[in-house]
């Protein structure tokens, strides 16, 4: 039998337990590698372990939500399955992190193993990919009315997220394109070169070679790319985007590459 890691974060004992014992019952497939009632411990314990499924409560009082939690986390490559007595935070839950499932406490045996089966195929697709070749130039994008779309990475401007939609912004020659495509912005941020791009909000990552200027807002930022687009920089990527904006312009001249469109 093919086996899952998996993560619970929830501010309840109670309910952590309750889930813990449906998934030993009902879905001996998934191993529950850990178990965390804060968002601290949450971050710590899932950078230590790596699971591949973190089951988390929305509302963990007096010190956040299980949104902080997964913007801390953004970075690791995780499924996502909400575990709420709300069910208004749906629509902010879907349009932001494009979660595996949500379920409504009390959860019902049946939207757990529904859930975990779809842990189960996305978790399958992930591994059975192909390595990524060393040197990957640019992305396959499917759309109805054009087919497949080859967007380069040097003629990719920013990826921007509306809702279940990624936007892809890119060159087609002089002309700036706007490309909507149902993909995760973990999944892109995994394919393209970080030496070029750098996620700079939950749903926003931009190739630095088209940022013309930056500008910090309190905390936060905005970025003035090509083609009059204009990204905030949330308050915790502010800092780092900085960094890694200062370091991209000084090793402009030792790797030219980065900045040539390919003549392919």
């Amino acid at each position: 039998m093919r086996r899952i890691s998996a993560f619970i974060v929830d501010d309840e004992e109670n309910a952590i337990s309750s889930l813990k014992g449906m998934l030993d019952e009902l879905c001996p497939m998934v191993t529950v590698l850990g178990t965390a009632n804060t968002i601290e411990k949450g971050v710590t314990a899932i950078e230590h372990f790596q699971p591949q499924i973190v089951f988390v409560d929305v509302e963990m009082p007096p010190h956040g939500s299980g949104f902080d939690l997964l913007h801390k986390t953004e970075h690791l490559n995780f499924g996502v399955i909400f575990t709420t007595a709300y069910e208004q935070y749906a629509v902010r839950a879907i349009n932001e992190f494009q979660p595996w499932a949500y379920l409504v406490k009390p959860i019902k045996s049946a939207s757990l193993i529904q859930a975990v089966q779809i842990a189960m195929e996305k978790t399958a697709v992930r591994n059975e990919k192909p390595s990524a070749p060393q040197h990957p130039r640019g992305l396959i994008l499917s759309d109805k009315r054009k087919g497949n779309v080859v967007v380069r990475f040097a003629d990719l401007i920013c990826c921007l997220t509306e809702g279940s939609l990624t936007f892809f912004h890119y060159y087609n020659g002089d002309t700036v394109e706007r490309l909507p495509v149902y993909r995760s912005l973990k999944e892109i941020e995994a394919e393209v070169p970080m030496s070029l791009f750098c996620r700079v909000h939950h749903g926003a990552l931009v190739n630095m070679t088209y940022v013309r200027r930056y500008e910090r807002v309190n905390r936060s930022g905005k970025l003035h790319l090509d083609g009059n687009i204009t990204v905030e920089v949330s308050y915790h990527k502010m800092e780092h985007f900085a960094q890694e904006f200062d370091l991209f312009i000084k090793g402009a001249e030792q790797a030219p590459g980065l900045l040539q469109k390919p003549d392919f």
